[in-house]
């Protein structure tokens, strides 16, 4: 297991872990917090990953605990704001003192695609027919901007912790109201070079890898509005939720 990286925007922090199953039993042995048992080899490695992500962030691990609902807190600052997340082969973290405070990493599959009609509201699906309308596309700019919308409301899910969310009517995504993301899917560079959000922003020409830049989001039945940073690389995306 090993860092990936770790950032500091201000009003939060993030970072993310690539996880070595490989390397799950010795870091059992040698771990520095107790480690319950867990019947899945992969729930007891994204339960030492985060902690030890957490441990290079500043936090200590054994401060971590969860409310009953299963949002994470620490125990002995409860102004102090975390959230937690899993991939396949990655593990986030982010501390905040914000208490809408939200984190998701998601790698790349088709399956968005099956299942956009659950997340997807009109209005977000008219704004990508618009752009892509605009000019040709390819399926992994598809890919990109479902996954943009899925890791946004799920970093806002977390975030807000209210029982029955609905992702399709209580959520919404908005790429009008920044030109970052509406850049980036019509084919555009305006988020690279030296403004960089969040992540390695290094990569030129027209590759989606490695671009990042921010969006708002809403919760409408309160009018909570949102920021949402994200950074995509070539094996996953990576979202950070901050109210306004």
């Amino acid at each position: 297991m090993s860092l990936v990286y770790t950032g500091d925007l201000g009003t939060y922090r993030y970072g993310v872990w690539k996880m070595d199953a490989e390397q799950q039993g010795i870091d059992a042995e040698l771990s520095e917090f107790p480690i319950p048992e867990l019947k899945a080899a992969h729930r007891k490695l994204e339960f030492i990953s985060v902690r030890k992500l957490a441990q290079v962030m500043g936090v200590d691990p054994s401060n971590i605990d969860y409310t009953v609902s299963g949002k994470p807190l620490l125990r002995d600052l409860p102004e102090t704001h975390i959230s937690i997340s899993h991939s396949r082969h990655y593990a986030a973290f982010m501390i905040s003192k914000q208490a809408y405070t939200g984190i998701d990493i998601e790698e790349y599959s088709d399956r968005i695609i099956r299942i956009r009609s659950r997340f997807m509201n009109i209005e977000e699906e008219n704004t990508l027919r618009q752009l892509f309308s605009k000019q040709p596309y390819s399926e992994k700019v598809e890919l990109i901007a479902l996954y943009l919308h899925w890791c946004a409301k799920e970093a806002m899910y977390k975030a807000l912790d209210i029982p029955g969310l609905d992702f399709k009517q209580d959520l919404g995504i908005d790429f009008c109201e920044t030109d970052g993301a509406v850049h980036l899917l019509s084919g555009n560079n305006c988020i690279e070079g030296d403004n960089a959000i969040m992540g390695n922003n290094s990569l030129p020409g027209n590759s989606l890898q490695n671009k990042q830049g921010r969006f708002k989001a809403f919760y409408f039945p309160q009018q909570i509005r949102f920021n949402i940073d994200y950074c995509i690389h070539e094996d996953y995306l990576l979202t950070c939720c901050s109210s306004e």
